[in-house]
C-alpha cells in the first residue's frame, strides 16, 4: 500500500537507510538527519520531513527546512506526488533547490509552482575524489575555538558580499562551530589578522560538502582560497570520502580554481526562489 506520511521522532534510521542509497546526491538531507534526528529547533536546516511509503518502505522524501528551501530526494511520480503533497498540506515552499533536470520536471508537472517562479540561481555541482585530487600547498591551518569569532567575521563578510545580507548572528556562529567542531574549517592569517577561509559545511560518513570559501579583498590572488581548501579537502579525502560543491556556473575564474584541484562536474544544479503566489 503506498500513500504519504510526515516523519517523526523515531523514523531516521529507515530514512537515512533509503538515503544512503544516493550519498552524494542526498548529502544535505542525511548531514540534517545525522546531526539533529527528525527535531526542531528553528536552525536553518532543519524542517519538516514528508515520506512517500510504498509496501512500508521509504521510497522518496520531501524536506521543508526552516529557511523555506524544499529538497527532494525522489524522481518521478514520487517527486510529484510529494510535491503536491507538500503544497496542500505545507503550502507553497520559498525556495526549491535540486538538479537541474529534476526541479524543471517539477515545475513543469506541478500545478502551482511554475508561475510563481520570481529567479533561477544557476550553478554547477563538482565532485573530488581521492584520485584526482591536486593539492596546492600554503599557510593555512585547522581553525579551533580561538579561530570561532574570526569564522564568524569571515562568513559575515562573505554573505554580505554575495547576497548583500546575512544570516542572524547566533545562526553563522552555530554554523561555524560545527565545523570547527568537525576539523572541518581552516583559516590564514597575514600578520595576526585572518584574512581567508574555507569549511565543510556538510559533513557526512561518505561525502562532505565544501563552501564558505572567503579571502578578504585586499589579500586575494595570493594563493589563500587554495590553502584553504586543500587543507579541508585533504582532510575529507584522508577518511575515505568525497567532495561535492555547487558554484554558480557563470563564475568561470571559480569553476578553473576547483578544476585546478581536481573537481570533477557532476550535473547542473538550481536554486528555485519563489514569489508571491
Amino acid at each position: 500500500m503506498a500513500g504519504f506520511i510526515e516523519l517523526v521522532s523515531g523514523q531516521e534510521r529507515q530514512a537515512l537507510s533509503f538515503l544512503d542509497s544516493d550519498p552524494v546526491r542526498n548529502l544535505r538531507m542525511i548531514w540534517a538527519l545525522r546531526r539533529w534526528g527528525i527535531f526542531d529547533i528553528g536552525l536553518p536546516e532543519q524542517g519538516r520531513y514528508l515520506a512517500y511509503s510504498e509496501g512500508g518502505k521509504i521510497k522518496g522524501l520531501l524536506l521543508f527546512n526552516n529557511l523555506g528551501l524544499w529538497r527532494l530526494a525522489a524522481h518521478g511520480a514520487a517527486a510529484r506526488g510529494l510535491a503536491a503533497e507538500a503544497l496542500s498540506s505545507w503550502g507553497a515552499p520559498e525556495m526549491l533547490a535540486g538538479t537541474e533536470e529534476e526541479v524543471e520536471a517539477l515545475l513543469q508537472g506541478v500545478a502551482g509552482l511554475a508561475y510563481a517562479v520570481e529567479h533561477k540561481e544557476k550553478e554547477m555541482s563538482l565532485l573530488l575524489s581521492p584520485e584526482d585530487f591536486h593539492p596546492i600547498e600554503g599557510e593555512a591551518a585547522l581553525a579551533t575555538e580561538d579561530d570561532l569569532d574570526d569564522l564568524v567575521d569571515l562568513e559575515r563578510e562573505l554573505q554580505l558580499e554575495l547576497l548583500g545580507s546575512c544570516a542572524a548572528a547566533w545562526v553563522i556562529r552555530s554554523q561555524m562551530r560545527m565545523a570547527m567542531e568537525e576539523g572541518a574549517a581552516a583559516l590564514v592569517r597575514w600578520e595576526d589578522d585572518a584574512v581567508a577561509k574555507a569549511a565543510m559545511e556538510a559533513v557526512t560518513p561518505k561525502v562532505d560538502e565544501l563552501g564558505g570559501v572567503f579571502t578578504r579583498t585586499d589579500y586575494r590572488l595570493r594563493g589563500f582560497a587554495s590553502a584553504t581548501c586543500t587543507l579541508v579537502c585533504a582532510s575529507s579525502l584522508a577518511k575515505g570520502k568525497k567532495v561535492r560543491l555547487e558554484t554558480q556556473r557563470d563564475n568561470q575564474a571559480a569553476l578553473r580554481f576547483y578544476r585546478r584541484l581536481g573537481f570533477r562536474e557532476l550535473w547542473p544544479h538550481l536554486v528555485i526562489r519563489f514569489g508571491a503566489a
